[in-house]
C-alpha cells in the first residue's frame, strides 16, 4: 500500500513539474505566422454567428467549433491568446496522461509509466507553436482512441471496440478529415485480421494491404513528383504493410458480423450528430459537404512543408519490409531464434533512440520516430513467447500510428510530432516485454543490468521535464510581458513585445478596420478592431476564393479608416520558398496602401495620401557639432513625466543614458492624430505633462551611450519611477 502510494505521489509530481514546464514555455512563445490569432478568431466569430463555412471561415472541421463553444458558454471564458493557452495545455498534458494510463494499464510498471507521461509531453512540445490549434485537440482524441481501443479490446468487449474507436473516429474526422480517415483506415484494417470467418479475414486483410500501397499514391499524386513525397510513399506502404503482417500474426477470429455493424453505425450515427449540430447553427448542407471534404483536398496545392529525411530512411524502409515479409511467409515469427532477434532489436531501436533526449543522438524525438520509428513499428508487435496476452494491444497503437503518420503530408512542421507521438507508448510496451528476453540472456548477470536499465529510463525520465523547465524557465522570467488585451502574461522575445505593444497602441488610435498580409488576427483580438468580413485566412491570397476576395476589397475600400498590418518577415519567407501571394485582393492593397512605418518585421499600412502620427516611436536625427538629436512621438500619458532613459530593449530596466536637465534640451511640439504640428516647438524641462499627442525632442551630447542599431528603447518614468511610456528607436 505504502509502494503504491509512494508511486501515485511521483507519477503526480512528475505530471505537475510537466504542467509547469509547459505554462512557462506556452506563455513565454508567440510566432510570428499567427496560427492561432486565426483559429480563435474563427472560434469567436463561430459563437457569435455560427454559419460556418457559409460565412466564417475556417479549413477545419466543425467537431472542434462546437466542443470549444460549448465549452465557453459553460465555463465562460473568452476566445483570447490566455484562453488558448490553457486549452492547448489541458489537451498536451491530457494526451500524455492518457497514453501513461496505456502502459500503466497494460504493464503495471511505474518506470514505464512514468517514461511514456515524459515523453509523450516532450514529444508534443511543439504545441507552444501553435496555441488552440486544431491539432491539440487531435493529439488527444488519438491517444483517447489509441487507450480507449485498447482497454475494451483486453477487455473482450468487441462491440465496445468498435463504437468507441468508430465515435472518436469521427470525432476526428469533423476535425481534420485526413486524420480520422488514418484513424479509421488503422481501425479498419485491425477489424478485418480478427475477423471471423478466417477466409473473410483473409479477404479483408488482402484488401487492406492494396489500400496501404494505394493509399499514400492518392493522397500524395499532386506533389508526387517530389523526391520527399516519393521517400513518404515508401515509409508509408512499408512500415502499413510490415505491421499489417504482424497484426495478422497476433490476430484472433473474433470479430463478427455484429462487431461490424455496431462500428458502421457507431459511425453514422456520431457523424450524423456532430453534421446536424453544425447545421442547427446555420451552415448550409452545400457549405458542410465543401468545408469537410472537399476544400481540404486542395491544400496539398495551396500549402506544403518538405519533410527533411533523415540518413538512411528510405533503406530502412525497404530492408524491413523485406524482412517482415520474409518472416511471416517462412513461419519464423514462431521459432525461438527470431524471437531473441526481435528482442535484440526492440533493444537497440530503444537505445538509439532514448540516447535522444540526452543529446548523444543528434536528432530530435520527432524526426527519430518519424524516419525510423513507424518502419520499425512492426518488431514492436511480434509475440516474443506464446502466452502473450498483450501482443493485441501493441498491434493496435502501431497501427494507428504508423497510419497516423499520414498527418505530416502535405505539412511535415508540427504534423511530425502529432503524427507519430504514439511511438513513445509502443516503445514503452515493446521494452517491458521484452524485459523478460534480455533477462534470460544475460543470467546471473541480469539483476546488475536491470539495475543499469533503470537507472538509463529514470535519467532520460528526468532528463526531459528538467530541459523543457529550464528553458521554459529561462524564457519567461527574463522576457516582459506582453501586456495587450486577452494576451496580457505572454511573454514572448522583447522585440516581439515591444513591436505588438505599439503596433497596437497605433491600430486603436488610427484605424477603425483592420485586415492583414498575411492574416495576423490576433492583432483583431488584441485592438478590437474588426475584420472586412468574416472569411478570415491566414494565407488568404491562395485560400479565399476572387467573390470573397472581392467582397473584402468593397469594404476596405468604403472605410477611409482602414489598415493594413505586413508581416514582412513571413512574406520573404513565402517569397523564397516559392509561394505567390498575389491576386485580386493583393493587386488591389498594392495599388490602394502603402507603408506609414515598420518595426521588427511588422509594417502598417494605410491608403495612400494618408499619414499619422506614429506613436511611441523615436527617430535618430542625423548627428551635428552640437551633438545628437532624437525626436519622439507620444500620445499623452496618464502622468507627469519626471525621467527620460535610454535602453537597451532587452533591458529595459537598465539604463544606459539617462537624459538629465544639465546636458540635455528638450523641446515640444504639439501634433494632430495626422502628425501635422499644432504650434511651433517650445523648450520644456522636466517633470512635463502633455495635454495631447506631441513631439518631444531630445539634443543630448554626442559622447552619450550608445544602443545597438535597432535595439534603441525609450522610457518615459513618473515620479515614483514607474514607467509611464516607452518608444522603440526606428534606426
Amino acid at each position: 500500500m505504502i509502494k503504491r502510494a509512494l508511486s501515485w505521489t511521483a507519477l503526480a509530481g512528475l505530471a505537475a513539474v510537466l504542467a509547469l514546464a509547459g505554462f512557462w514555455l506556452l506563455f513565454s512563445t508567440f510566432l510570428i505566422y499567427d496560427d492561432e490569432g486565426y483559429v480563435l478568431l474563427s472560434l469567436k466569430n463561430f459563437s457569435l454567428y455560427g454559419h460556418l463555412y457559409d460565412r466564417v471561415y475556417t479549413q477545419y472541421g466543425p467537431f472542434v467549433y462546437l466542443l470549444y463553444d460549448a465549452l465557453h458558454r459553460v465555463f465562460g471564458f473568452g476566445f483570447s491568446n490566455t484562453a488558448g493557452r490553457w486549452i492547448t495545455l489541458i489537451n498536451w498534458l491530457g494526451a500524455a496522461a492518457v497514453c501513461a494510463t496505456l502502459v500503466a494499464r497494460q504493464t503495471r510498471s511505474v518506470l514505464w509509466t512514468a517514461f511514456t507521461l515524459a515523453g509523450v509531453f516532450t514529444y508534443l512540445w511543439v504545441m507552444i507553436n501553435e496555441p488552440v490549434h486544431p491539432g491539440g485537440l487531435l493529439a488527444l482524441l488519438v491517444a483517447l482512441g489509441a487507450w480507449a481501443g485498447s482497454e475494451a479490446w483486453t477487455a473482450g468487449r468487441y462491440e465496445r471496440f468498435a463504437v468507441t474507436v468508430a465515435s472518436i473516429g469521427a470525432a476526428l474526422t469533423f476535425t481534420k478529415i485526413n486524420v480520422g480517415v488514418f484513424f479509421l483506415g488503422a481501425a479498419f484494417v485491425w477489424l478485418a485480421v480478427n475477423t471471423t470467418p478466417p477466409r473473410a479475414a483473409r479477404t479483408l486483410a488482402w484488401l487492406a494491404a492494396a489500400g496501404c500501397a494505394a493509399l499514400p499514391f492518392g493522397l500524395m499524386r499532386t506533389l508526387f513528383a517530389e523526391p520527399w513525397v516519393r521517400l513518404f510513399a515508401l515509409v508509408f506502404s512499408g512500415g502499413a504493410l510490415a505491421a499489417l503482417l504482424a497484426a495478422r500474426v497476433v490476430a484472433r477470429p473474433v470479430v463478427t458480423a455484429r462487431v461490424w455493424t455496431w462500428f458502421a453505425g457507431a459511425l453514422l450515427a456520431a457523424s450524423a450528430l456532430i453534421a446536424a449540430g453544425t447545421l442547427a447553427r446555420g451552415t448550409s448542407l452545400r457549405g458542410l459537404v465543401d468545408g469537410v471534404v472537399f476544400e481540404p483536398m486542395k491544400h496539398p496545392g495551396v500549402y506544403f512543408f518538405a519533410m527533411n529525411w533523415r540518413i538512411g530512411t528510405g533503406l530502412l524502409a525497404l530492408a524491413s519490409l523485406a524482412l517482415a515479409s520474409g518472416a511471416m511467409r517462412a513461419g519464423w515469427q514462431t521459432e525461438a531464434w527470431f524471437r531473441q532477434f526481435a528482442a535484440a532489436a526492440r533493444l537497440a531501436a530503444g537505445a538509439v533512440f532514448l540516447c535522444t533526449p540526452l543529446q548523444i543522438i543528434p536528432t530530435s524525438l520527432a524526426a527519430w520516430g518519424m524516419c525510423y520509428g513507424v518502419t520499425l513499428a512492426w518488431l514492436f508487435v511480434v509475440p516474443l513467447r506464446d502466452d502473450d496476452r498483450h501482443a493485441p494491444v501493441r498491434a493496435w497503437v502501431a497501427l494507428v500510428l504508423v497510419f497516423e503518420f499520414l498527418h505530416a503530408f502535405p505539412v511535415a512542421g508540427t504534423q511530425v510530432n502529432w503524427g507519430t507521438f504514439l511511438w513513445v507508448p509502443l516503445l514503452a510496451l515493446g521494452l517491458h516485454d521484452a524485459a523478460p528476453v534480455w533477462q534470460g540472456w544475460l543470467g546471473r548477470w541480469s539483476r546488475c543490468a536491470s539495475i543499469a536499465g533503470t537507472i538509463f529510463i529514470v535519467a532520460v525520465t528526468v532528463t526531459m521535464p528538467w530541459q523543457l523547465g529550464k528553458i521554459g524557465r529561462s524564457h519567461y522570467t527574463s522576457n516582459q510581458p506582453l501586456g495587450v488585451a486577452g494576451a496580457e502574461n505572454i511573454r514572448p522575445s522583447n522585440d516581439i513585445v515591444y513591436a505588438v505593444r505599439i503596433m497596437c497602441e497605433n491600430l486603436r488610435a488610427h484605424a477603425d478596420l483592420l485586415f492583414s498580409f498575411p492574416g495576423l488576427y490576433s492583432a483583431n483580438l488584441w485592438t478590437g478592431l474588426p475584420t472586412p468580413t468574416l472569411a478570415n485566412a491566414t494565407h488568404w491570397f491562395s485560400l479565399l476564393s476572387p467573390a470573397q476576395q472581392q467582397e473584402i476589397i468593397g469594404r476596405l475600400a468604403e472605410s477611409p479608416r482602414a489598415a493594413l498590418l505586413v508581416q514582412r518577415d513571413v512574406l520573404d519567407y513565402l517569397a523564397k520558398t516559392g509561394f505567390a501571394t498575389t491576386g485580386p485582393l493583393h493587386d488591389w492593397l498594392m495599388a490602394n496602401f502603402e507603408k506609414a512605418f515598420a518595426l521588427d518585421g511588422y509594417e502598417l499600412w494605410l491608403q495612400r495620401g494618408r499619414r499619422i502620427a506614429a506613436f511611441s516611436t523615436a527617430r535618430r536625427l542625423p548627428a551635428t557639432a552640437a551633438g545628437q538629436e532624437l525626436v519622439v512621438t507620444l500620445a499623452a500619458p496618464d502622468r507627469p513625466i519626471a525621467r527620460v532613459e535610454l535602453c537597451d530593449y532587452d533591458a529595459p530596466a537598465l539604463p544606459l543614458y539617462n537624459f538629465a536637465a544639465e546636458d540635455t534640451v528638450m523641446s515640444l511640439q504639439p501634433v494632430t492624430l495626422a502628425g501635422d504640428p499644432v504650434q511651433v516647438p517650445g523648450p520644456v524641462q522636466l517633470p512635463l505633462t502633455l495635454a495631447g499627442p506631441a513631439r518631444l525632442t531630445l539634443h543630448y551630447p554626442s559622447e552619450a551611450a550608445q544602443v545597438a542599431r535597432g535595439h534603441g528603447l525609450i522610457v518615459l518614468r513618473d515620479a515614483s519611477g514607474a514607467v509611464i511610456a516607452e518608444a522603440r528607436v526606428l534606426d
